[in-house]
């Protein structure tokens, strides 16, 4: 009883600093140049050369890394409403500290994609074992596996960043919203995760550093992590922190799975009540991002007697 207590406090700290990282990440982007996804390398550069955004990064990679201790220890059910229950807090925060504001149709969403996280992680069984390539030799052997499920995801992010990129012009011109850049972000990020859970694996099977250095995991891991670290930046300079981050969260925690069932064999659940959870979860998911805006609302005019009044000496 006391170590589950323990690991669902380590939980609850770990995915507090994952999302706190979030928060960090949008004070360095406020106080950057304005950010392109159509130039990388400058974003990159930018990136790791802010002491700001280098803070954000490792608290970002160790409250990930504790999750992953924490999680691994937990049953599902137990660790699912916390990482609900930190997801919330972000949200709340960016409202009441951020001025942050959702209109009653965003709220509607977020409440969705809250409940389609906690029903997906639920759905998850002990059932089967899960194996991957033990060599990148191996994985090269038939590469379009691993080649299919990437492609969507950079082509996802590629497409948003040169959308977002193009200049708004007209009398009615907006913004794209954040679910755009949550949806590319969270596909890399989801990648990313099966990379570090592909990194696993590996190790479990051979119990050798050198196996994990010839896969394909690591390189999968780096390269879909630089991707979507990128495009959060771009968005927390661009949208709001409450919107990007259970877009991206929702996003890349189904992409995982899916991710998992391509890459490790990992199958739907086969009983019928862990069957329906999942089918529940990916329809509200599914729900949510039709629900969402796709562009940033304007705010409403100012009437005219207002200006008049504030542009009195």
């Amino acid at each position: 009883m006391g170590s589950d207590l323990g690991y669902a406090a380590l939980a609850l700290i770990a995915t507090t600093a994952y999302y706190i990282a979030f928060l960090v990440f949008r004070a360095s982007a406020r106080r950057m140049e304005p950010l392109r996804g159509s130039r990388p390398f400058r974003v990159a550069r930018l990136m790791l050369t802010d002491p700001l955004w280098l803070g954000g990064g490792l608290l970002l990679f160790l409250g990930l890394g504790y999750e992953v201790v924490a999680f691994s220890a937990m049953p599902l059910a137990v660790a699912q409403p916390i990482f609900a229950v930190a997801l919330v807090g972000l949200v709340a925060y960016a409202v009441r500290f951020l001025g942050e504001r959702l209109s009653t149709r965003e709220w509607t969403s977020v409440a969705l994609f809250v409940l389609a996280t906690m029903l997906i992680g639920l759905s998850a069984t002990e059932e089967g074992e899960l194996h991957a390539d033990a060599t990148l030799v191996g994985t090269l052997t038939r590469p379009w596996m691993m080649i299919a499920i990437c492609t969507p995801a950079v082509l996802i992010a590629a497409l948003v960043w040169l959308v977002g990129d193009r200049r708004a012009s007209g009398r009615h011109a907006r913004k794209l919203a954040g679910v755009a850049y949550g949806i590319g972000a969270g596909a890399c990020a989801g990648l990313a995760e099966a990379g570090i859970r592909g990194i696993s694996l590996v190790y479990r099977e051979t119990g050798s550093l050198q196996a994990v250095l010839e896969s394909a995991y690591p390189w999968l891991t780096i390269g879909l992590a630089a991707i979507a670290l990128g495009q959060l930046q771009v968005a927390l300079q661009r949208c709001r922190v409450a919107i990007v981050a259970v877009v991206l969260t929702v996003i890349g925690r189904s992409y995982l799975l899916l991710a998992s069932s391509v890459l490790f064999g990992e199958d739907w659940p086969r009983d019928a009540g862990p069957f329906l959870l999942r089918a529940a979860g990916f329809t509200l998911a599914l729900l949510a991002l039709v629900l969402f805006p796709r562009y940033e609302e304007q705010p409403a005019p100012e009437p005219a007697a207002a200006r008049r009044v504030r542009t009195v000496p």
